[in-house]
């Protein structure tokens, strides 16, 4: 796949973890395939990753198991 920035090189499939919200909730997807450009770090979801994301997102997907994260917020300037 070709970076939509028009880098010289090709992207790369990676599998990512990622976090969404649903209902204000965070819920998080594992093994998710996405497309990164090793020169200029964009991002693409392919259609496959993109129906995943939309059946989890409208619960048409179970969850396998929970998750917990700490949340922190970044100071503001002053």
């Amino acid at each position: 796949m070709e970076c939509p920035n028009g880098c010289s090189v090709p992207m790369k499939s990676v599998r990512v973890e990622r976090i969404f919200y649903r209902a204000d909730r965070p819920i998080m997807i594992r093994d998710l395939e996405v497309y990164v450009c090793p020169e200029c770090g964009c991002e693409s979801v392919p259609l496959k990753s993109a129906r995943i994301i939309e059946n989890v997102l409208s619960g048409r997907l179970e969850p396998i198991g929970q998750f917990a994260a700490p949340l922190f917020q970044s100071p503001q300037p002053a």
